[in-house]
């Protein structure tokens, strides 16, 4: 697929996403720009830093700029639902208004609403901080208002799985790209001493402390290494995936995110909280081991026993990978999406 038509990505770069994406259409010879008003705290890249004056006049005349070239050298917009260049989301407006078509991804917290998952035993809501709640943006009197804003702006809606219960307008479904190029396969070592690696971005979404508290029952029966890293640069990250064997992601979300994908694009089996009804619908050849709070133990006695199993469940959850998160392939449904509006 090759396209003279141009495509802006924009403005926070939410697990690396933006980054991904802007591959996965050069791949498909598209070409797509990240303009980002921030660099990302693990590192990822950002092709265009925007920058303002803090003299609120000239703000404003340097706001009508961009809007202006980009409308002139941008054919189709992504935005992520942090937020647009304009408040209350005019920029897309006057987009929409010259032709132009929009898409908005939603990834998790900037949809997710308490009374859509507290129904669920394990959820990320239920005991949410108001320090967690700050970092991610997530302000619950103005949230479903914001929510129904965006619904009614932008042309496609997508959204991950597990947390689109608070959309009204038809969505498309979407798993995170990740530029498979990036990542080599380095598979287990079973015949070590085997290294379990979690690295929770924030302790209390992950539900850090459930693994904590059944890793430590466990180093009383079984000798394995246990690790865990927060905040760290992704080069890192992926340094630490790479020396370990099996990978803890989460037991709250209810579904896998970034360090799941990546992980497993190294050919590392991963444990991970999956929602019911969610993985009634997730392809059946999904390789992650499914565990929750009560069942994790069981989950890695089973593992601590049988090492060995890890092999074939790392060479499946690279191929997982490669067949359902290629950014090239997840580039390639968003422009169509996008060309179908027409």
């Amino acid at each position: 697929m090759h396209s003279n038509k141009k495509v802006f990505l924009g403005l926070e770069n939410i697990a690396g996403i933006f980054t991904s994406l802007k591959k996965g259409f050069e791949q498909n010879g598209i070409t797509a720009d990240f303009y980002s008003l921030n660099e990302h705290i693990f590192g990822y890249q950002t092709d265009k830093l925007i920058s303002y004056s803090s003299n609120q006049l000239i703000r404003k005349f340097q706001k009508l700029k961009l809007i202006t070239k980009l409308l002139f050298k941008y054919d189709y917009f992504i935005f992520d639902s942090s937020g647009t260049l304009f408040p209350n989301f005019g920029d897309i407006k006057f987009l929409k208004f010259f032709g132009r078509k929009t898409l908005v991804i939603f990834t998790g917290c900037d949809i997710r609403l308490p009374e859509k998952v507290e129904r669920f035993k394990w959820n990320p809501c239920r005991n949410c901080s108001d320090e967690y709640k700050s970092f991610v943006g997530c302000v619950l009197a103005s949230k479903p208002g914001k929510i129904s804003n965006i619904e009614k702006t932008f042309d496609i809606l997508v959204s991950a799985e597990e947390a689109a219960g608070s959309l009204n307008r038809k969505y498309h479904t979407t798993l995170f790209p990740v530029d498979i190029t990036k990542f080599n396969y380095t598979g287990v070592n079973p015949g070590r001493k085997l290294k379990i690696l979690h690295a929770p971005s924030n302790e209390e979404y992950k539900g850090t402390k459930y693994i904590n508290e059944t890793i430590k029952k466990l180093q009383g029966e079984y000798e394995f290494d246990y690790k865990t890293i927060s905040n760290v640069k992704a080069e890192e990250l992926y340094k630490e995936i790479e020396n370990a064997d099996l990978v803890i992601d989460q037991m709250l979300v209810g579904f896998y995110g970034l360090l799941s994908i990546e992980s497993m694009a190294m050919g590392k089996p991963v444990v991970c909280y999956i929602r019911e009804d969610i993985m009634e619908s997730s392809p059946a050849d999904i390789p992650v081991i499914n565990a929750n709070p009560e069942t994790l133990y069981f989950k890695l006695k089973e593992i601590l026993q049988n090492p060995a199993k890890l092999i074939d469940i790392g060479i499946r959850s690279r191929e997982y990978i490669e067949k359902y998160h290629d950014a090239a392939k997840i580039a390639k449904e968003y422009y169509k999406l996008l060309e179908k509006e027409k």
